[in-house]
Order: structure tokens, then C-alpha cells, then sequence
């Protein structure tokens, strides 16, 4: 069995002096809600061993502020730009690239290739990824280069604003 966390970077800045969308940074809502969320994390469980992260500013900014906030050692980082605007299939070919001994697994990426992703690994997903919205999912697969269709299950669905109500 091999989980993965499907996380959406948090909410970024369109009033910023970045000359391009990959070059965006968090906005303020973005940077506070990256511990809330963490805190979450922390307590739902299970933690990732390893994170692969798009190298786009705001998705960079996501993960390592996560990491910070769980503790987390840089080395359990990995980024590429393969990430980055990539549909679902693009994102199965990173999970597949995952290291064997890594049991639990976080990506950090952007819509709509996330949502699409959560909604291919399970027919049960049926979701819109917010920002910074993490979906846990428990794969049926003892090595990542096994996964298919509809081969999760949705342990937890969480974003920011949840717990007020609001998407």
C-alpha cells in the first residue's frame, strides 16, 4: 500500500513585480494559511517521506513552507519543472518515479492538473482543488510504478476555508 498527498500550491499573487505566472509569489492569505494547513496535516496524518514539488515560485514556497512547519529536513524535497502546467498523465509519470522505500508521498502542483489527477487515481475523488487544498489517498499498489485508474481511495479531502464554510 503507498499513499499519496495531492496538494494545489497555495493562494498567490497577481499584484507582485514577477515578469511571468511561473514567477509568482504567495500572497499573504497563501503564507498564513501554509501552518494552518501543516497543523492539519500533522494532526490527519500520515506525514510524507518525501515531497516532489513544481518549480514555480508559489509551488516551491508551498512545499518548503509545509516542511518548515512539520519539521520536515530540505533532503526530503525533490522539484521539477515537469510539474508545472502538466495534465494528470504528466503527474502519474512523476508518482511513478517516486523512490521504492518512500511509503507516504506528497506532490505539490497546480490546477487543473491536480484535480485531474486526484479525479484519475479515484472515480470517489470528484474534486475542484482549491488552493492548498490536500487530498490523502491510499493507492491499492506495493511499488509506485503500479498505479492505474481508480486504484485509490480518498482517506481525507482538506483545504484552508473547510471548516468556515467557504471554498
Amino acid at each position: 500500500m503507498k499513499t499519496i498527498i495531492l496538494t494545489r500550491h497555495a493562494k498567490s499573487s497577481w499584484k507582485t513585480d514577477a515578469t511571468s505566472d511561473f514567477e509568482r509569489p504567495l500572497n499573504k492569505r497563501g503564507i498564513d494559511d501554509a501552518p494552518v494547513m501543516a497543523e492539519r496535516l500533522q494532526t490527519q496524518g500520515p506525514l510524507p517521506q518525501h515531497i516532489v514539488s513544481s518549480t514555480a515560485t508559489r509551488a516551491l514556497q508551498t512545499a518548503e513552507m509545509l516542511m518548515n512547519n512539520l519539521g520536515m529536513d530540505k533532503a526530503m524535497l525533490t522539484s521539477t519543472d515537469d510539474i508545472y502546467e502538466a495534465p494528470a498523465r504528466a503527474l502519474i509519470d512523476q508518482i511513478k518515479k517516486l523512490p521504492a522505500d518512500v511509503n507516504v508521498a506528497m506532490m505539490v502542483g497546480h490546477n487543473p492538473g491536480m484535480s485531474s489527477t486526484c479525479n484519475y487515481l479515484s472515480k470517489e475523488a470528484d474534486v475542484q482543488m482549491s488552493t492548498l487544498a490536500m487530498v490523502c489517498m491510499e493507492l491499492d499498489v506495493d511499488d509506485w510504478d503500479d498505479i492505474y485508474a481508480d486504484c485509490g481511495t480518498v482517506r481525507w479531502y482538506d483545504y484552508p476555508k473547510k471548516h468556515t464554510g467557504n471554498k
